[in-house]
Formats: structure tokens, C-alpha cells, sequence
């Protein structure tokens, strides 16, 4: 789970016309050169508004592997700005980036509870978007339900300084007790392998408008 959316044809026969288009697919083509290869989001999803979906009344029958995560999600593996939304389908988007192959993942195992008190349940959601040779980046998300719509509240997009160790760490499972949001990080030693951190430290949060906030203290264990 370490460290992966989204030609005009004329009916004239003049050759002014024939120039035009001719123009306009050098300027082009000379444009996808000096791009070095890389994908660009797409045009509406770098102006969409808020993420969000038709959904079902229950977050429950939500399938989050068609949901569209923020394109912050991949802010580390892209080398453009990313866009606002990130289309999935069955947990997967396609890559994003060619020269890195970026790609995004939804953690089919989503957590549930009422994180904001309103008598109705949130969904937690991890993903992982990987990219370059083994970098990865995690991510947690807070969806719920607004008017028929599942809507995108809070996220966690990088791993507290108390996790940080020889080595990034990533998460290693999400859970909601109560009202509360455990999300679980590995955490390397200094001689730990590269394949494997000894360590786990799970993080507390609650929901407070659009941010998750730290609450308790750090609970470390070994891993395993």
C-alpha cells in the first residue's frame, strides 16, 4: 500500500480555411514537444468547484473506488499544478503523469462514524498515490452527505513530525471510535530495512468544521 484524470473539422473547402487548421495543428504540435512528455489535467477539473458526487442517502452504499479524490491527493507526484479532482474508476485512476507514472489508489477499506455530531455518519478514506521509482504520498479524507450529494469536508495530507523517522511513513490502517479518527502510521528506526519499519504510531483526530485536529497523545507499538 506504500508509496500511484482526469478536432474541428470545417465544411469549408477554401484554402484560407485549409491554412487556419493547418496552422493550428503545428502551434500543436510544437506545444506537446515542449511539454517533455508530461500528461496536464484536464481543463475542467482545474476550475470544478467543490468535489462531489450523486451518491446514495446512505454514505454506507457509497462505492468511494468511483469517487473523485481532491488533486491534492498527488501534489507530490505531479509536475504540474494539480487539478481539483482526480477521477477513479474501481479504486484506480489512470496515470496522471507519464514521465513518473503517477497514479492514484483508494484503499477499498473505508471507515465510518458520526464525526461531526449531526446524527448521520462520515466516511474516512485513505489513498495512496505512487509515482517515480518507490515514492508514494498518503492521504486520509473526510466525505459526508449533503443533499443527495457526497461531499468532500477535511483532509490529512502529510504525516505529522512525531511519525517522521529514518525513512517516510505511511499509513498503515484508518479507524473512527466515536466521534474520533485513529489514523495508524509506520514508523522506521534507524537501522530498520528499507521493507520494513519496526514501528506503528497511531494519531487521534476529531472533525472541527473543514479540519481534522489533533486531540490525546501519540500511541506507539511494534509492528507486527
Amino acid at each position: 500500500m506504500r508509496y500511484i484524470p482526469p478536432v474541428v473539422r470545417s465544411d469549408s473547402r477554401s484554402r484560407a480555411s485549409w491554412l487556419g487548421l493547418a496552422g493550428l495543428g503545428l502551434a500543436a504540435a510544437v506545444f506537446a514537444a515542449s511539454s517533455g512528455g508530461r500528461s496536464s489535467p484536464r481543463a475542467d477539473a482545474s476550475t470544478a468547484g467543490p468535489v462531489a458526487t450523486d451518491a446514495p442517502a446512505d454514505i454506507r452504499a457509497v462505492d468511494f473506488g468511483e469517487v473523485a479524490p481532491p488533486g491534492s491527493a498527488c501534489a507530490e507526484g505531479l509536475r504540474f499544478t494539480p487539478p481539483a479532482a482526480i477521477p477513479v474508476a474501481r479504486g484506480r485512476s489512470s496515470v496522471l503523469d507519464i514521465g513518473r507514472v503517477t497514479r492514484l489508489e483508494v484503499d477499498p477499506d473505508v471507515a465510518y462514524g458520526d464525526l461531526d455530531g449531526n446524527g448521520t455518519d462520515e466516511a474516512v478514506v485513505h489513498v495512496v498515490c505512487t509515482y517515480g521509482a518507490n515514492g508514494a504520498e498518503d492521504t486520509v479524507h473526510v466525505w459526508t452527505q449533503r443533499r443527495g450529494r457526497t461531499v468532500h469536508v477535511a483532509s490529512l495530507t502529510e504525516p505529522p513530525r512525531s511519525v517522521t523517522g529514518a525513512l517516510p511513513p505511511a499509513v498503515a490502517g484508518v479507524a473512527v471510535d466515536g466521534s474520533q479518527v485513529e489514523v495508524t502510521w509506520t514508523r522506521y528506526a534507524a537501522d530498520d530495512p528499507n521493507c520494513c519499519p519496526s514501528r506503528l504510531t497511531t494519531l487521534t483526530y476529531e472533525l472541527d468544521g473543514d479540519a481534522l485536529d489533533r486531540v490525546g497523545r501519540p500511541v506507539s507499538r511494534a509492528a507486527g
